[in-house]
């Protein structure tokens, strides 16, 4: 439900005070799956690079996890129970009760399937170790800029978590250890709220000086952006943003390019074709329409702008939205 404009500059979700939070409010999460894994005895299992992010959160038990992607500095990090590990990108992964550099294939392990999105692994008797490993996908503008600035994982440790997160960790750790009637739905919610508050946490200590998210902090220049996303179908021009900015069309297009590294009009665009590339998967409209919708003068002039900043025909992707 939209905000009414009276109520716009008000502190809250989706305010013009806060535009960092309005655009966050596009961050969806889809496609989440878990599967509850229990070991007896020590053990090491591979994660290959996959197209979609992956988490990890310890229940029982110390484990390490070892991240590794080509060109890149690999990542160890060590868990504790109540700890979640998210890997945005999912390169090569080793998880493993002691420091190690391979593992069975996680695929190979001896998973009996609960749900459409929820497995477990059970390996030896009484279990010392007990670890949720999921994967989840990132939608929309705002999830997909956001997932290429985030550092190879991002950690957040039980034991600092604020009462709000430390209650949704021991939650599903709770969770974990019962198998309670739809129970693997509560976990799946569970993960949703957690990998969010994983990415919160990391937004609050981030280092802001430049930037997407420096730019939608900006008090000046964030407001400008908050109301593209809003609105993006606007007939939008550098003159419209900097009013919104409450600056002159130079000072805004020079703050604008130092945060972001491009100028206020590619940026609209971008948001534009992003949203057109889910509105092609999401609703019954014509490539026409949508290039009256975004402002352009022509299908084929729309189509061109779209596969210069998707890389695919808008064709192509509704074949890939029906194919999926």
């Amino acid at each position: 439900m939209h905000s009414r404009s009276s109520d716009r500059d008000r502190p809250g979700w989706g305010s013009a005070s806060d535009p960092l939070s309005s655009v966050l409010l596009d961050l969806r999460l889809t496609g989440t799956f878990f599967c509850n894994s229990q070991f007896a005895r020590p053990w090491s299992l591979e994660i290959a690079e996959r197209d979609f992010a992956s988490f990890h959160f310890v229940t029982a038990g110390d484990c390490w996890l070892q991240t590794a992607r080509k060109g890149r500095r690999a990542e160890t990090v060590n868990l504790h129970p109540g700890d979640l590990v998210l890997v945005p990108r999912s390169p090569h992964q080793v998880l493993s009760s002691n420091k190690r550099k391979t593992g069975t294939p996680i695929d190979e392990l001896p998973a009996v399937r609960l749900t459409e999105s929820a497995s477990s692994v059970r390996v030896g008797g009484a279990a010392r170790w007990l670890v949720v490993c999921g994967g989840v996908r990132f939608e929309g503008f705002a999830a997909t800029t956001l997932v290429n600035l985030l550092p190879e994982v991002v950690v957040l440790r039980g034991a600092g978590a604020s009462p709000i997160v430390a209650s949704a960790l021991e939650a599903m750790r709770q969770e974990s250890l019962a198998a309670r009637p739809g129970g693997a739905t509560l976990m799946t919610r569970l993960a949703d709220v957690i990998v969010i508050e994983a990415i919160r946490a990391w937004i609050e200590q981030a280092d802001l000086s430049s930037g997407w998210l420096a730019a939608l902090r900006d008090p000046q220049i964030g407001r400008s952006m908050a109301e593209v996303h809003r609105r993006p179908e606007d007939a939008w021009s550098v003159e419209m943003m900097a009013r919104l900015a409450h600056l002159s069309r130079s000072q805004f297009s020079h703050r604008f390019g130092e945060l972001t590294g491009e100028a206020p009009m590619q940026y609209v665009t971008k948001v534009r074709m992003h949203r057109a590339r889910e509105q092609l998967g999401a609703e019954r409209v014509s490539i026409s329409e949508l290039a009256a919708r975004f402002g352009y003068e022509s299908a084929p002039a729309f189509a061109r702008a779209f596969k210069r900043h998707t890389g695919l025909s808008p064709g192509a992707v509704r074949r890939e939205r029906r194919a999926s």
